[in-house]
């Protein structure tokens, strides 16, 4: 499926131009934050969002330039296909299951990490959220934290790896390739050994569910689902 324009390796090199000049302001301004610090914390969860908003400006930019032609995200990436509902519901069920499978690969990554003598530590963001939570006057600053890993990031990051980076490299005529090199860029995108093993299912797992529904309303629903199932057997 995934009957979109096609996708031309011009317009993704203006994607990648675009998302490391936005990334470079974002770093330098966590920079300017004490290291490890709730400010570092909240720049640098702030600025990957707007930096891969910023690539897909330029990249929708670039493609008026390429198809002589408005390109409409509906049409890109599948929002116009008429199944919002059965996106909603399959989204919901798949984001659960993906929950399942996530924890015992991450329980089985852990063993095995252990058995080689070594410790993996959990995301940053992981353990910030967790701090956060038993601290009542800390209540915004956990609220903020949640809204970005809820909603912010399952958008930003479905547009960016399930919506432009998979439909580009497997039209170009690689799909065995776009399926897994993007589940592995996914995975290491969160950059923590500990998740990477699983994360990296979770990505093949969102990818089978875009190819099914034709619409990256499906694989936001189940990414959605699954921060949020995370977050609150963190909290809880």
């Amino acid at each position: 499926m995934l009957s979109h324009k096609p996708w031309n390796p011009e317009s993704l090199l203006w994607l990648g131009c675009g998302l490391m000049l936005a990334l470079a302001p974002g770093a330098a301004v966590a920079g300017l934050f004490e290291d490890g610090s709730i400010a570092q914390m909240a720049a640098n969860v702030t600025a990957l969002p707007v930096a891969i908003l910023v690539a897909v400006a330029v990249w929708i930019q670039a493609n008026r330039r390429i198809y002589q032609s408005p390109i409409r995200l509906a049409d890109t990436f599948g929002f116009n296909r008429n199944n919002t509902g059965r996106c909603l519901l399959l989204g919901l069920a798949v984001g659960l299951g993906l929950v399942l499978i996530a924890m015992v690969l991450a329980l089985l990554s852990n063993l095995l990490i252990q058995s080689l003598g070594d410790h993996a530590e959990p995301q940053k963001l992981v353990t910030l959220i967790a701090e956060e939570s038993t601290k009542k006057e800390n209540i915004w600053t956990l609220i903020f934290f949640v809204v970005m890993s809820v909603a912010v990031a399952p958008i930003v990051e479905e547009i960016l790896f399930r919506g432009i980076l998979y439909p580009a490299i497997k039209q170009i005529g690689h799909p065995r390739l776009a399926a897994i090199g993007t589940a592995l860029l996914f995975a290491l995108f969160h950059v923590n050994l500990l998740t990477f093993a699983s994360l990296t299912v979770v990505a093949l797992g969102l990818i089978a569910l875009y190819e099914f529904t034709d619409n990256l309303l499906a694989p936001i629903t189940a990414h959605a689902v699954f921060n949020a199932s995370n977050l609150v057997m963190l909290i809880w």
